[in-house]
């Protein structure tokens, strides 16, 4: 048979049997001592976890007592199953007059008389450690009686201590006292006469006194509630006393022979509702129906109000937007048991809060679709300029437009759905191919190396604009990069510090990013780094070179991928600088791993830098050498020899008309020399070279200076270099359009017009014939200041006397 108990939960969760409220009538009934507050004697049998009134009686001397009694037995239980409880009011078997209460109780029974049975009183004091809330006792229960006494059902929870001092616990003829604690009465507020002072420390919580008046012979089912008289504060004891007498009776009168069977004593949680109603409107409730339809109504949580049955538990109501359902969940006070209630109201209308178009001046956004959030346009905002359709029937965008961001906000509000798109008007920008190098060391090094375009908006009052247009981080569009208003100085030198976010669906979960942005704008290419802090510790370096770098550091980037670094790069004399065991595949060249490179190739109409000094095992130039002579400088010494010349010559001294070279053997790495192939010569093939840095150097004696170039297409206007005309060579002066190639050299001559200069090469007759002054090796006409013609179509200044002359409209001294 199932007998009381309560099962608790710590916390939320099951954490076995917290407590338990003892009691099982169908395992081995005990042995009874009855309390006597000293000495007592064995007396009747008592089931597991509860305690029966048998009295002990008067102790005359030693073992003997006078008076003991048994006032209960087991009988069969409920449906003919275990073993249920039988009460029955006893006369005393030594003083048949003095009839005996029978009555069962989760505390400590107790009674008190003296020799002749006057002053009797008795009870119930203690119980059992609990905290639950039960809302009622069930049992079932039979019961006879020859009278009108009742039998009682009283049960209580309190939490403190209730103390009387000087209560009478034993049959004597001088009854012992002892102070007693959480004496039935006191706790309940019944007065008694017997016992002194009562100090209450306690509060009572809930309490059932109750009377059964009917008699049967069959099992009846018996439920009881608790009157709860605090239901804030926990309980810590629970008592229950059930009787086959009146337990309370003022005059202590007991009937012999009325009896109370009690079986299935079960503590009852309730976990429904006893009230529930919407906006103050009745909608039929019932405690056992658990659906509701409100479904022309529309929910509003302030209008729902609801009321458990239970003095514990709770009662949990949640709403599904989804379904407009709300769910009331009911569970009772020891979390076993739950109901749940539901009320269907009225389906809300489901907007969606996107944008089925936006168009600009009448023409829709390309690439428009309304999961993306982030579009930019080069164009300048004007009132009405965009317009937008909702996605959802009958609702109506809102724009907002952000003067200083650039950027319209369009959504719809009346969705109630928070989302936005954007539209940037970016201004108008010059676009710059790049090549760009994006690294962070705490996510493993190199991330990518993608060629986009970089945009400079127009220099306004010192500063200019960035535009990164579809920044990509690690395979991801993450949006448009806008860094405005940077300092840019009179050299090109631009320099920003400040906080964005990436402008695009991805970049935008990013959020703030601070930004440090340097670098230089200059001669039509632009380099500069972007540095990016994200989440405020991971710093992320985006490094923008034009295609036609000659060079990429790389140095410090591990796990370097070297091809994806040099694809789209149109300089093929662009050298990567790798750290030392970085994996490069087998024939790739212009690498330096460390200080080593395996393959170098240079070619003369792209232009070289070396920063940094490396040794090549394998080395060619891409130079085409006609029979003759021609200038050259190269970044690796050599010899005439390697080179497949016959000579080189140095520039040695100038005396004021004569050029004077020597001839060498050897050549250092970015030194100025003429040199002369005895037959044509192209892609000369060099091994184990020592690269040098690239700083060219330039030789000067007198006014005239002999400069190495590493620059591919160098202007040679006013500049002068060894050319052909007529079929014959010449040092000749450049005229607007001549250029030279990298890996060559040129002569500048300071101060005055040159009118005639000798060239003297050492150890051999030359085809090279002298220095043509002329503007550009063309003929030229010749003009006083005046405006008079004094040469038509002439070659040189030689022969005209000194003064200043007019050549293509410049003026120029012949001495």
């Amino acid at each position: 048979m199932k007998r009381l108990f309560t099962l608790l939960l710590l916390g939320s969760s099951l954490a076995g049997w917290a407590q338990q409220v003892n009691g099982s009538f169908d395992e081995t009934w005990e042995n009874c001592t009855p309390y006597t507050g000293g000495t007592s004697i064995t007396c009747g049998t008592q089931p597991q976890g509860w305690k029966i009134s048998h009295i002990a009686g008067y102790n005359l001397f030693g073992n003997i007592w006078f008076g003991k009694t048994d006032v209960a037995s087991s009988t069969t239980g409920y449906n003919d199953q275990g073993l249920a409880v039988q009460l029955t009011n006893t006369a005393n078997e030594d003083m048949k007059d003095q009839i005996i209460p029978a009555y069962l109780t989760l505390g400590t029974p107790w009674n008190t008389a003296n020799l002749s049975g006057q002053e009797a009183d008795g009870g119930s004091f203690g119980g059992l450690e609990f905290s639950n809330k039960p809302d009622a006792i069930e049992f079932y229960y039979k019961r006879s009686a020859t009278d009108s006494e009742p039998a009682s059902v009283v049960a209580y929870l309190w939490s403190g201590t209730y103390s009387q001092a000087s209560v009478p616990v034993n049959v004597a003829k001088s009854p012992r006292t002892i102070t007693m604690t959480n004496r039935d009465r006191n706790i309940l507020g019944i007065t008694t006469n017997k016992g002194g002072t009562v100090t209450e420390t306690g509060n009572l919580i809930a309490v059932i006194n109750n009377q059964i008046m009917n008699t049967t012979e069959e099992w009846t089912k018996y439920t009881a509630q608790f009157e709860y008289k605090d239901t804030e504060t926990t309980p810590e004891k629970i008592n229950i006393i059930l009787a086959a007498n009146d337990y309370f009776s003022a005059n202590r009168t007991v009937t012999e022979g009325n009896s109370l069977t009690v079986d299935e004593v079960t503590l009852i949680y309730y976990h429904t509702l006893s009230a529930l109603s919407y906006d103050g409107k009745d909608i039929n409730f019932e405690e056992s129906t658990l659906t509701y339809d409100l479904s022309d109504v529309t929910y509003e949580a302030d209008k729902l109000h609801y009321t458990k049955k239970a003095a514990g538990g709770t009662a949990v109501a949640t709403y599904d937007e989804t379904t407009a359902k709300v769910s009331i969940v009911v569970t009772s006070d020891d979390k076993l048991n739950s109901t749940t209630y539901e009320l269907q109201f009225k389906m809300p209308v489901s907007y969606t809060g996107k944008l089925s178009s936006i168009s600009y001046n009448g023409t829709p956004l390309e690439g428009f679709t309304e999961d993306t959030h982030y579009y930019s346009l080069t164009a300048d905002y004007t009132a009405d300029c965009l317009t937008a359709t909702a996605s959802d029937e009958g609702l109506t965008p809102t724009i907002s437009y952000d003067a200083e961001s650039r950027i319209a906000t369009i959504s719809v509000p009346e969705s109630g759905q928070n989302i936005n798109y954007y539209v940037k008007f970016a201004k108008e920008a010059t676009h710059y191919p790049s090549k760009l190098l994006i690294s962070c060391d705490m996510l493993g090094g190199f991330l990518s190396a993608p060629v986009q375009e970089v945009g400079i908006t127009k220099n306004e009052d010192g500063t200019i604009g960035f535009q990164l247009i579809g920044f990509e981080f690690q395979g991801v569009n993450m949006g448009d990069i806008y860094v405005d208003h940077i300092t840019i100085d009179s050299d090109g030198n631009i320099y920003k510090e400040d906080v964005i976010r990436i402008f695009g669906d991805a970049g935008a979960n990013l959020e703030d990013l601070s930004i440090t942005l340097q670098g230089q704008l200059k001669d039509g290419e632009l380099k500069c780094d972007l540095d990016i802090l994200w989440l405020s510790t991971i710093p992320i370096k985006v490094a923008v070179y034009p295609l036609t770098i000659p060079y990429v550091d790389t140095q410090g980037i591990s796990s370097l991928n070297v091809a994806a670094v040099q694809e789209g790069l149109t300089n093929p004399n662009c050298i990567i600088y790798t750290d030392e065991g970085t994996a490069v595949a087998e024939d790739t060249e212009n690498v330096v791993v460390g200080t080593s490179c395996t393959k170098l190739n240079l070619n003369k109409i792209y232009d070289i830098s070396i920063p940094y000094a490396f040794t090549a095992t394998e080395a060619s130039l891409a130079r085409s050498f006609a029979t003759g002579w021609h200038s050259i400088c190269l970044p690796f010494a050599t010899t005439p020899e390697t080179l497949g010349a016959e000579q080189a010559q140095a520039f040695t001294a100038f005396d004021g008309n004569t050029l004077t070279f020597e001839k060498v053997t050897a050549m250092e790495a970015n030194v100025p020399y003429l040199i002369y192939f005895a037959k044509e010569t192209e892609n000369i093939s060099l091994q184990n070279i020592d690269a040098a840095v690239t700083v060219p150097q330039s030789v000067t004696h007198g006014n005239v200076t002999f400069t190495g170039n590493y620059e591919a297409s160098r202007s040679m206007e006013g500049l002068y270099g060894v050319a052909e005309k007529d079929g014959a060579q010449y040092i000749m002066r450049g005229g607007a359009g001549s250029t030279l190639g990298s890996t060559g050299a040129y002569f500048t001559v300071s101060g005055s017009e040159v009118n005639f200069l000798q060239l003297r090469l050492d150890g051999i007759e030359t085809s090279i014939s002298g220095v043509q002054t002329g503007q550009d090796g063309q003929a030229f006409d010749i003009y006083t200041l005046s405006g008079i013609k004094v040469r038509s179509q002439a070659a040189t200044t030689d022969g005209l006397p000194k003064g200043i002359y007019l050549i293509n409209g410049k003026k120029h001294i012949v001495k």
